[in-house]
């Protein structure tokens, strides 16, 4: 039987302040039918990577009987609103011929440093 692979792609990522980004994601994935992606456009800003600091929205969907997770970055807020817990998403699996349901566990918002003035302090 052949073997799905995972191949990535750069896409369009719509922030919570409305900016969009180019960020690397897998194409074709597991959440392709329901994370909002859109093809990437040239001149964009690229969201490098994901750290504690600063990291994509993603919903978190787990297989009841092994306990595997997926975490498909959701690309657009819109997406991400329309997930809820409790959600079925359908996950092909390396070895077998149909798909295996993955139910919603959670969602994790997006995280963005914050850019604030510096306070000055007045020379006594």
């Amino acid at each position: 039987m052949a073997r799905n692979q995972k191949n990535f792609q750069l896409f369009t990522y719509v922030d919570d302040n409305a900016l969009s980004w180019n960020v690397r994601g897998e194409d074709g994935g597991a959440g392709a039918g329901i994370d909002g992606h859109a093809a990437l456009v040239a001149g964009q800003p690229r969201w490098e990577r994901q750290t504690k600091r600063m990291h994509c929205r993603k919903a978190i969907f787990q297989d009841p009987v092994t306990f595997r997770t997926v975490d498909p970055i959701i690309y657009t807020p819109t997406a991400y609103n329309a997930i809820h817990r409790g959600d079925v998403l359908a996950v092909p699996v390396t070895g077998l011929a149909t798909t295996v349901n993955y139910t919603c566990i959670g969602k994790v918002a997006e995280k963005q440093p914050r850019d604030a003035p510096a306070r000055q302090l007045a020379d006594s």
